[in-house]
């Protein structure tokens, strides 16, 4: 945690939509990783991001990718575009955009 701390602003803010048991406006780091301890817990530890492509400027970046869980041993997969604002290299906010926002909130623990 201590090196993600690095890349995170103390003030950080996620927007993560959907219906789902973690939708919602994440604000601060503290908040952030209670957010990634629900995620395990949700996702039963099987969340992975494989990442596409990133494009970047000193201020942006936008991440291409692919989120996906095992659910009642079923593979979700979402493909994500992802845009985040960075100050001094350290993330300050940060929206997901699923290509499909039912299977996000499906992946996210919300119903199968």
């Amino acid at each position: 945690m201590e090196t993600l701390a690095a890349l995170f602003d103390e003030d950080v803010v996620w927007h993560i939509p959907g219906i789902n048991p973690l939708a919602g406006d994440i604000h601060g780091r503290d908040a952030l990783w209670r957010w990634f301890e629900r995620l395990r817990e949700v996702t039963d530890g099987t969340f992975r991001l494989e990442d596409h492509d990133v494009l970047a400027t000193d201020d942006h970046v936008v991440a291409l990718n692919v989120m996906s869980v095992l659910r009642d041993g079923v593979r979700i997969s979402v493909n994500m575009a992802n845009v985040m604002h960075f100050r001094d290299g350290r993330q300050q906010e940060r929206w997901f955009h699923p290509s499909d926002l039912s299977a996000w909130d499906r992946l996210l623990g919300g119903p199968m």
